[in-house]
């Protein structure tokens, strides 16, 4: 039987407790403890220098649209412009390596950056008559010029879906900006990327999460990513735990096959059904119990809550859990009261609301008293912290990203990234629930919300671990777990808060295995 000693750093075995070294056999670990027992208890094992760094549980992203992000790395990314002139001249030669005809995709622009919504024609001028369609920041609105416009048929009769808004001038006309359901009118035409396409970016998305020290996910992504993820899985290829999220769409088919959330192997599994209630900060479309400062605008529910609270009861009666995208106040409250009877007839399902951004003061202990998970991204709170002041005011952001809160009365945190939105990095999103405060900023964000290290760990280990329902087998480093972990350079125990962003992770272990190193000994 195969064994390897880690030692030479400090084990974060979960919680509180910690060792100085750890052997995995065949997968799974067989012994923690101190570094001179397990050397004399195991002197044929091979063996792993940390280096002085720290080994935790493998870190998990609880909510990555992970297909979208490997894709986008190969397409046009305007996340570092801050002004429109500077995304146009980043465009232009980008659409002119093209072939003719080729869409121009990608995105991730962030118009709260420029001051206003581009405009068709604005991006018109730099696309050489080829359709474009570019994503913004937060996945919730399409930027389009006119030949994609012409593409979609959108025009001034054209009606917006429910739950969606098309942007219109003065005449009436699109301006090319679509907003939340109204997206759906542009992927009616968008190319979707080829099997080929999307099965080359699992392996590249792989290799770069493993980078960053991530052993599992759960990607809230279109079917189309599964049949990629079952290819690499058939040919031994998935070196990454996958939760696979199922689409809303794709409820009654899920229902008429019989599936449920956890069928799979330890490989690769059905996740939650990922159900969207509202919008997004960014774009001003995350559905409010009051309006966002200085309007009298309460952003959009995109589903109406009959319909979710029917939706949300057929999968829990079929053994599917859950996932329900909640940023505002009032998104929150409507996807808790969904969620809320289902609790008493199907206690054991891992329902989830995602980022929970904005949380009404009696909703806070609902989580808890329900055991609803909060699934949350901590690097929202500190790339947004502006918005917030900006859109929601100083009262509403004391109740904002509240991790604290929801811990103290008895919530349940899972932590993810939302990549591509932000990047996909733990790391990022540690230092983000300890610090509450970028890299950059000198003053920390409303810090009575923070969480001690041990607690942020555990939002991408055991809490994340326990949303996928996996806390049997992952999410701590004790005796008879899977050896899933990730390894950085430094204690973060005993490194400065604010020198973490620079730390790297220098190894990634998955079943006892070491499929990333970067300065291991």
């Amino acid at each position: 039987m195969s064994a390897t000693l880690f030692h030479g750093g400090r084990i974060h075995v979960g919680g509180r407790i910690s060792a100085e070294a750890l052997v995995a056999r065949d997968g799974r670990v067989s012994a923690v403890g101190t570094a001179a027992d397990l050397r004399r208890a195991h002197p044929d094992a091979e063996r792993v220098d940390l280096r002085g760094g720290l080994m935790t549980a493998g870190w998990h992203d609880s909510h990555v649209h992970f297909t979208w992000w490997a894709i986008q790395m190969d397409q046009i990314d305007l996340r570092d412009d801050t002004t429109l002139d500077a995304a146009l001249a980043r465009i232009e030669p980008y659409a002119q390596s093209l072939p003719p005809g080729a869409w121009v995709l990608g995105g991730r622009f962030d118009k709260n950056r420029w001051g206003r919504w581009p405009v068709a024609g604005d991006l018109d001028r730099a696309t050489g008559g080829r359709p474009a369609a570019l994503r913004s920041r937060d996945g919730h609105a399409r930027w389009l010029n006119t030949a994609a416009l012409r593409a979609a048929g959108i025009d001034a009769s054209t009606a917006a879906p429910a739950g969606g808004a098309i942007e219109r001038d003065a005449s009436g006309a699109p301006t090319g900006i679509l907003k939340e359901n109204a997206n759906h009118l542009a992927d009616r035409v968008v190319p979707p990327p080829t099997e080929d396409e999307v099965f080359a970016a699992v392996e590249r998305g792989q290799r770069e999460a493993h980078r960053r020290g991530l052993t599992a996910i759960e990607d809230l992504e279109q079917a189309t990513a599964f049949s990629a993820f079952q290819r690499r899985r058939d040919r031994g290829e998935l070196r990454l735990r996958v939760a696979m999220g199922i689409p809303h769409a794709a409820l009654d088919a899920a229902l008429g096959l019989g599936l449920r959330t956890g069928l799979g192997d330890e490989w690769l599994r059905l996740g939650h059904l990922k159900i969207f209630t509202d919008g997004a900060l960014g774009s001003q479309t995350a559905a409010l119990e009051e309006p966002y400062a200085g309007s009298d605008d309460r952003g959009l529910l995109t589903i109406e809550p009959d319909r979710l609270n029917a939706d949300v009861a057929r999968a829990a009666a079929a053994g599917i859990a859950v996932a329900i995208h909640a940023i505002g106040d009032r998104a929150v409250r409507v996807a808790l009261d969904a969620i809320e009877p289902t609790r008493t007839a199907h206690p054991s399902l891992r329902q989830r609301i995602e980022h929970v951004q904005l949380v009404r003061r009696e909703d806070i202990a609902r989580f808890g008293a329900l055991d609803v998970i909060a699934s949350m991204q901590p690097i929202h709170a500190t790339s947004d912290r502006d918005l917030v002041d900006r859109y929601w005011g100083p009262d509403r952001a004391t109740r904002a990203y509240p991790w604290r809160h929801l811990l103290d009365r008895g919530g349940r945190l899972a932590f993810g990234s939302d990549a591509p939105v932000e990047p996909i990095d733990p790391l990022l999103g540690i230092h983000a629930a300890v610090a509450r405060k970028r890299p950059s900023d000198r003053d920390r964000w409303h810090p009575q919300q923070a969480l001690e290290l041990d607690e942020a760990i555990g939002g991408y280990t055991s809490g994340a671990a326990y949303a996928m329902s996996a806390e049997a087998e992952r999410g701590t480093l004790g005796v008879g777990m899977r050896c899933d972990a990730t390894i950085v350079e430094r204690d973060l125990a005993t490194t400065p808060v604010d020198e973490w962003p620079t730390v790297r992770v220098t190894g990634t272990v998955v079943d006892g295995t070491v499929v990333y190193a970067a300065g291991l000994g």
